[in-house]
């Protein structure tokens, strides 16, 4: 059984705000009430600064990761890499994106049309990693070619039995991490996208070249700050970017074109909305997407439905107690919050598993509970993708 399919049955089988569990013999607990999900993400997050995923020093692609880093480090590094996601700059990458797409464009046009079945998930992996690739690295890579670059990326978090452990003990069995001295990623991929990512800021350099993505923000983050941004801070951030994204992104896009596929009136509603707003602009920009309501309503409803993040977890760094009951949270012990399982509660999503956008239009979003839907988790360590 995954982590995922026993925190949502936990959370299915109680009915307490919360409920503890062990993992060998560490005390753990799930929260299953929204209004504790929001003291202890939000209003009490003093309390639990820390996620309590492992922070493994001994690999150096991951100290710098803020997915991992601790307070305060974690807070130092957020600030400065948050300044990059502004409107403004994102506007800068959306043509980087676009060419993304056109490259999946033509791989579909060759290879999918009069196919009776398409692998629409291996499709929009690639073309995520494309979109990431591009923007983060630099690199037009086509990944429909089965490019080398593809395939690092792939195997960064490549899904074999051994990685499975490795990445699950950072979550659960930490001295495990300590004494095997386990990687969360790939060395090897790592070494190989990181040497790339150098090459071609060295490249540019040499050059004088510009192009409108993450490389000349984050070389402008380190001539501001040449002690804190060295070269292996630099590498790690794309990386970070790559794991996080392309997996995330690409899933979701495949279950959009899943459930597109089997609710024609939706797709209907959205093609004719996109088509709308296109006779109105040349290409799509990036103020152009803000012009489709409706086609954010599908995306929210697909990471409700098919959460890519399916669970929170944060440590408690000192001992806190649950208002108006006598249960005491000791300072080390992990809580975790299920978001397929709150996602999928017909108390806050009735016939959760009909996909519906229309949960998230103008009139009805007001009627979700708040925290009962969080696709980029919520308060000050939610994740960067949420202003993608």
């Amino acid at each position: 059984m995954s982590i995922n399919a026993f925190l949502r049955d936990l959370y299915k089988s109680a009915t307490f705000p919360c409920v503890g569990f062990f993992f060998f013999d560490r005390p753990l607990l799930l929260i299953r009430d929204p209004e504790l999900i929001k003291r202890i993400l939000v209003s009490e997050f003093d309390y639990f600064e820390d996620r309590s995923v492992m922070y493994n020093e001994h690999d150096k692609y991951i100290r710098t990761n803020l997915f991992m880093l601790k307070q305060p480090a974690w807070r130092n590094l957020r600030t400065k890499v948050t300044s990059v996601f502004t409107a403004s700059k994102l506007k800068n990458m959306v043509p980087l994106v676009l060419e993304a797409g056109d490259d999946m464009v033509n791989f579909m046009k060759l290879n999918c049309l009069g196919s009776e079945m398409t692998n629409c998930r291996s499709t929009t992996f690639k073309y995520a990693i494309d979109a990431i690739s591009s923007c983060a690295f630099g690199l037009r890579v086509n990944s429909h070619e089965n490019s080398d670059f593809a395939e690092a990326a792939k195997g960064i978090q490549g899904v074999t039995p051994l990685r499975v452990i490795q990445m699950a003990a950072h979550f659960f069995a930490p001295l495990l991490v300590k004494i095997f001295r386990l990687k969360f990623n790939d060395p090897k991929s790592c070494r190989y996208l990181a040497k790339i990512f150098l090459d071609t800021v060295k490249q540019r350099e040499q050059l004088k070249t510009n192009r409108p993505d993450f490389i000349e923000l984050m070389k402008k983050l380190q001539r501001e700050e040449p002690d804190h941004f060295d070269d292996e801070l630099l590498a790690s951030l794309p990386l970070q970017f790559l794991v996080a994204g392309f997996e995330t992104s690409g899933a979701t896009i495949a279950y959009i074109l899943y459930e597109l596929s089997l609710n024609t009136s939706i797709q209907d509603r959205l093609r004719a909305e996109i088509l709308a707003v296109l006779s109105k602009h040349e290409t799509i920009t990036y103020d152009a997407i803000q012009e489709m309501p409706y086609l954010d309503m599908v995306i929210k409803e697909a990471l409700r439905k098919y959460p890519t993040l399916p669970f929170l977890d944060r440590e408690c760094t000192k001992t806190y107690t649950i208002p108006n009951t006598n249960v005491v949270i000791q300072k080390g012990i992990a809580v975790y919050i299920s978001l397929t399982a709150l996602q999928h509660d017909e108390n806050y999503f009735p016939d959760p598993m009909v996909f519906n956008p229309e949960r998230f239009s103008a009139e009805n979003k007001s009627t979700i509970v708040p925290y009962t839907y969080m696709p980029f988790g919520e308060g000050y360590k939610n994740c960067l993708g949420n202003v993608l």
